[in-house]
């Protein structure tokens, strides 16, 4: 039986203390101070004090806090947002006096938090009028992300007052893919032909097939692979034949050396790119995506950033069943030592064609045309699946030894800026290009 004249807090009282309290934790965790209402409040359940968590120091600048929780489904949920219709009351309140107000909705027992600001949402007279409120969960998430933007609505422009950022890791990606496998040997011998040309030349003469990773020079063959056997026996004198260690060559301070292995380097990842469906254009220095027998689009699969994707890498444009022309994902390559490690500097570009094969005649314009609409961003996807594409190991044909690859190399550096800090403020066509989830590249 209930005591006569005992005093009730409701449900509904513990639920409101429950969203206030998620906000100050919040609050705090952001860094800054909370300062809860006391005593009779007509629409603002406390006050935010923008601190600097670098150095302490307060500034004197707030935000008033209105927060309305709820246990249940927020209305019109869906998995994107919901909305939430004012009180006309409220709202005249809200926009009244000289400092801002924003509005929390959120619901305690799955911590989550919604926040906007009332005079910047409610500027337009239509939105002033219907008194909705529509709550984006992506980009309005009310968490320690919003530290930025909650400076930015309190303090004043002309305040003068600098913020250090927060502390965040930024990974930054560079275009240089790391080598992991060089090759083991080099073999050198004497010969009579003259240079790589006459050599082919030669090789076509007797009917003899031979891959590709050797060079002529100063009258002597230097090759990645044996020339003990035909049809190297014929064309070169088996008696001046000599046998040096790979990474003597790789990591020589000799110019001629150095200057002779990089060349053979870049024979083996021409061969090496025979068995990945990639041709190789000396006119344009690129590697491109051949073309698929029946012309039809081809895809890649690989691991992005943040999740498996899949890149068209070629196909035919403007519409693939009537092409004027066709784009083929490409590359240009450069071996580099860098700190003792060699690595394959990746520049991605495009390859134009008119019929799968040969050079479309507008190529330089087309080219100039998708460089001026590229972003950062996707600049850095055709990097990552380059790097994944060139490292497999699982090849169209058999696995090519004598040239691995192992990852892009990336640095990672103690500060950063969370990118819901700043979109709010970016135009609205620049968002979708900036609000990428690919790290940086540099």
């Amino acid at each position: 039986m209930p005591i006569v004249g005992q005093k009730k807090i409701d449900q509904n009282s513990l639920i409101g203390q429950k969203g206030v309290n998620l906000i100050e934790a919040i609050v705090l965790d952001i860094g800054f101070l909370w300062h809860p209402s006391v005593g009779p409040e007509a629409g603002i359940d406390g006050i935010i004090e923008i601190r600097d968590s670098i150095t302490g120091e307060v500034s004197n600048s707030i935000i008033q806090v209105q927060s309305k929780a709820t246990t249940q489904r927020f209305q019109d949920e869906t998995t994107d947002g919901f909305d939430y219709v004012c009180n006309d009351k409220d709202l005249q309140y809200w926009l009244q006096g000289n400092a801002p107000v924003i509005l929390i909705r959120s619901r305690p027992k799955t911590n989550e938090a919604y926040w906007v600001s009332i005079k910047d949402y409610f500027a337009d007279p239509e939105k002033r009028r219907d008194r909705r409120i529509h709550f984006d969960k992506q980009t309005d998430r009310f968490d320690r992300n919003c530290r930025s933007a909650l400076i930015s609505l309190a303090v004043p422009k002309d305040a003068g007052i600098y913020f250090a950022p927060t502390p965040k890791n930024e990974v930054l990606y560079s275009n240089l893919l790391r080598v992991s496998r060089l090759p083991e040997r080099i073999y050198t011998a004497h010969t009579n032909h003259k240079d790589r040309r006459d050599m082919w030349a030669a090789l076509e003469n007797i009917g003899a097939a031979v891959t590709g990773e050797w060079t002529v020079r100063s009258e002597h063959v230097f090759s990645l692979r044996p020339l003990d056997s035909q049809p190297w026996d014929i064309l070169c004198d088996l008696g001046t034949l000599e046998e040096f260690d790979g990474q003597e060559w790789a990591f020589s301070d000799d110019p001629e050396r150095h200057r002779n292995f990089v060349e053979l380097l870049n024979y083996c990842l021409r061969e090496k790119a025979r068995g990945l469906a990639l041709r190789y254009s000396r006119m344009r220095e690129c590697y491109y995506f051949e073309a698929t027998e029946d012309l039809r689009p081809r895809t890649v699969t690989y691991q992005s950033v943040t999740n498996r994707t899949t890149r068209t890498v070629f196909r035919g444009y403007p519409k693939p069943e009537n092409p004027k022309y066709y784009r083929h994902s490409a590359f240009a390559g450069r071996f580099q030592i860098c700190d003792g490690n060699w690595f394959l500097e990746i520049t991605p570009t495009y390859y134009f064609t008119w019929d799968g094969y040969k050079p479309d005649r507008f190529y330089e314009d087309r080219l100039k045309g998708i460089k001026r609409l590229e972003s950062n961003a996707a600049v850095l996807g055709q990097l990552i699946m380059w790097s994944e594409y060139l490292s497999r190991k699982d090849f169209i044909t058999k696995s090519y030894s004598l040239l691995e690859f192992d990852s892009l190399a990336t640095f990672t550096i103690d500060s950063g800026i969370e990118d819901k800090a700043w979109l709010p403020n970016e135009e609205a066509n620049a968002k979708e290009v900036l609000s990428a989830t690919e790290p940086l590249l540099f």
